[in-house]
């Protein structure tokens, strides 16, 4: 569970660590405006309509056009009515769900959403849902409870992880916040010009705290002050008591620096990865899939053959489950452990990973070992890879 949150504005867009015991977990980075983002919703035009594939190309002001399937709307509604086809030329309300990467353009979405602190709105779709990580059956019943009884006609609201203990007055308020925002971006979506970003999520500290935050946060270090004060409100409101660990960092070096994050980020631009035990991780991209291969390397073990590959491959399991999240790998992985002879040894492996897997805020399926002896999983693509976040913002240099 992160445990310490560290900020800069040293690079222009905020860059925010997620650290838990000492170690980075995920670097998120501030869009620097540009529409395309995750999260932004878009006045766009639609460009070229290809019925064989059931999608579109819409333009939302990027350098690519976006790519809408007819599909992407959501819920049971996965058949797109022929009246609710677009057209070329038509215009339309989408939303980011992928960031273009690999030389295509942004995945597109009709099926609207907005976050707040303890519930997503989804405007026109009328349910209600908890998050899957509330597990008590009665803290999810008295959610719903509470939610159904401010619900409207033309809306539906997803529970939030942090919404396991909110009461009903803090949902409720969270509920009005959310519908006053929908309302300021439908007051611009029939006027104006297209392309149009009409919301964006953006990616600073405030958004990061508001879906990450939780009680067991030791401390969160900034660098600029503006962020430092809407942090200790954020924590005041939410999580009152713990506004005075948010500490504005004075230092004479970068914050960044000080606490060793730079040299962590290098780490996760590189493809190989060690490990306490001796073995290494190496991960190699591909327009397919990523390709993760464990090694036993320096592990010569301390007792016999067996015993040195499932310390390898728990220790491995454990670093990729971390990487992932380090490097935003989204898609398809295969991970090629160290062949093992035994079953149950590739089940204490397996739970290891799944284990490690748990605390990742992105949607995985996994599956058990292949006959091969391979293990894929698929990792919904969020905001880039961590190699195209940092590329995509300017650095020192590129600004002096």
């Amino acid at each position: 569970m992160i445990d310490e949150i560290i900020a800069t504005r040293a690079f222009g867009p905020m860059r925010v660590a997620l650290r838990e015991d000492g170690q980075l977990m995920e670097l998120l980075v501030e869009d620097a405006g540009e529409p395309g983002a995750v999260g932004d919703i878009i006045r766009g035009r639609v460009t070229a309509v290809m019925r064989g594939m059931e999608a579109c190309f819409v333009d939302i002001g990027a350098d690519k056009a976006g790519f809408l399937s007819f599909a992407a709307r959501g819920g049971d509604d996965d058949d797109a009515a022929p009246d609710d086809i677009p057209t070329e030329g038509a215009v339309v309300l989408v939303q980011v769900a992928r960031v273009a990467q690999g030389g295509k353009g942004a995945g597109l979405t009709r099926s609207l959403s907005l976050p707040g602190r303890f519930l997503v709105l989804t405007p026109g779709r009328r349910r209600i849902a908890v998050s899957r990580r509330i597990e008590d059956e009665a803290a999810r019943a008295r959610l719903e409870d509470i939610v159904a009884g401010f619900l409207g006609d033309d809306e539906g609201f997803i529970v939030r992880t942090a919404a396991a203990a909110a009461t009903a007055e803090a949902l409720e308020a969270d509920a009005h916040a959310l519908r006053a925002r929908w309302r300021e971006i439908t007051e611009g979506i029939g006027n104006g010009a297209v392309p149009a970003r009409l919301h964006g999520e953006g990616g600073g500290l405030t958004r990061v705290l508001r879906d990450r935050a939780h009680g067991e946060i030791r401390r969160v270090i900034v660098d600029d002050a503006r962020a430092t004060d809407e942090a200790r409100a954020f924590f005041a409101e939410y999580l009152p008591g713990l506004e005075r660990r948010v500490e504005l960092w004075d230092g004479t070096e970068p914050v960044f620096e000080a606490f060793g994050v730079e040299d962590e980020i290098a780490d996760a631009l590189e493809p190989e990865v060690s490990l306490p035990c001796g073995g290494t991780v190496v991960i190699e991209h591909t327009h397919a899939l990523t390709a993760i291969d464990v090694n036993t390397g320096r592990n010569t073990g301390r007792s016999n053959h067996a015993t040195t590959v499932r310390e390898t491959n728990i220790e491995a399991a454990r670093e990729i489950a971390r990487q992932l999240r380090l490097r935003g790998i989204g898609g398809l992985t295969v991970i090629d452990f160290v062949h093992m002879d035994h079953a149950d040894d590739e089940d204490e492996v397996l739970d290891e990973l799944l284990d490690a897997l748990a605390d990742d805020p992105a949607f995985i399926r996994t599956s058990g070992f292949s006959d091969l002896g391979l293990v894929e999983l698929a990792r919904r693509r969020g905001a880039g890879s961590l190699a195209e976040r940092l590329a995509a913002t300017p650095d020192d240099d590129a600004e002096s």
